[in-house]
Order: structure tokens, then C-alpha cells, then sequence
């Protein structure tokens, strides 16, 4: 936009990122999916401080088994390397791993090395780009999350 701003607007900007608040929904289906037995982490493409602070911030750190992050590979999503680096450092299985993304370029990079994805549409308008990849499931909310992953892993267990 043209903005310049100075060093103090500057530092009050990223106070208030490091302040950021959850959507409504996010702990609610945090519970629901701790109910399925799930291991949960956070994994980025920031730094594992920066998420935790935040995670800390918006009291959600303490549902989540671990922080990932993509410094150690020296690369960013969607690059396939760092969500091998991911299942290595998680010790998870490809086939039985979902990332939860409201990012198509996340869930394009998880789906291309074979692991589960969740695509979350917050919005009707949000377009979902999908090059050759689509998301295992899509939901508009984190409350639809560990119902969705459910049938699709009862109907993997019919079919």
C-alpha cells in the first residue's frame, strides 16, 4: 500500500502479532480431536519460538504435544523435505498423518509425499488451488475437523 512506517510503529505492529487470538472454533476442536486419541503439533514455517509464544498467548500450547519447524531443513512448505523432516521428528506415519491447513499450498505439500490433509474453508469465498492435489477432506471449521477425519478413516477401514 505504499505505507511507510517508522521504527516504533513498527515494533507495535509485531507486539500485536505476537498477541494474535485463535478463531473461536480452534479450541473447541482441539478438544474433539484429543478425544480421538490424536498426537497434535503445531508446524511451521516460522520459527518454534515465535509459534509457541503464540500458542502460549492464546492458551493453547498445552494441548498440543509439540512444536515443528521447518528451520532445520533450511527450506519452507510446500517443499517435500520438510514434511519428511515433520514425520521423522514426530515419528508418524505418512499414510496416517493429517495436516490441517487453511493454506492450499500446505495441503498440495503434505498430500505429495502422501500424507492425509485437511483443507479448512473459513470462508465460501476462499478458493482452494489445487494444482494436482486435492485435500483428504475439506471443513468449513475445526469443529467439523475430528467428525470429518473420523468417517474417512471408518470408510478407509469398510472399503
Amino acid at each position: 500500500f505504499g505505507i511507510r512506517l517508522d521504527s516504533l510503529q513498527l515494533q507495535e505492529l509485531l507486539k500485536c502479532y505476537n498477541n494474535l487470538s485463535a478463531y473461536d472454533d480452534v479450541s473447541e476442536g482441539l478438544n474433539q480431536l484429543s478425544k480421538l486419541n490424536c498426537r497434535m503439533f503445531a508446524f511451521t514455517n516460522g520459527s518454534a519460538k515465535a509459534v509457541e509464544d503464540l500458542l502460549d498467548n492464546a492458551n493453547l500450547r498445552y494441548r498440543l504435544s509439540g512444536v515443528i519447524s521447518v528451520d532445520e531443513v533450511q527450506s519452507f512448505k510446500p517443499d517435500p523435505a520438510v514434511y519428511q523432516h515433520f514425520l521423522k521428528a514426530t515419528g508418524s506415519n505418512c499414510e496416517y498423518t493429517w495436516l490441517v491447513s487453511g493454506n492450499s499450498f500446505d495441503v498440495i505439500g503434505a498430500r505429495s509425499v502422501g500424507m492425509q490433509a485437511a483443507w479448512v474453508q473459513r470462508s465460501s469465498k476462499d478458493l482452494y488451488d489445487s494444482w494436482e492435489f486435492e485435500p483428504t477432506i475439506k471443513v468449513a471449521s475445526m469443529c467439523e475437523l475430528a467428525t470429518k477425519i473420523s468417517e474417512h478413516q471408518n470408510n478407509d477401514l469398510i472399503s
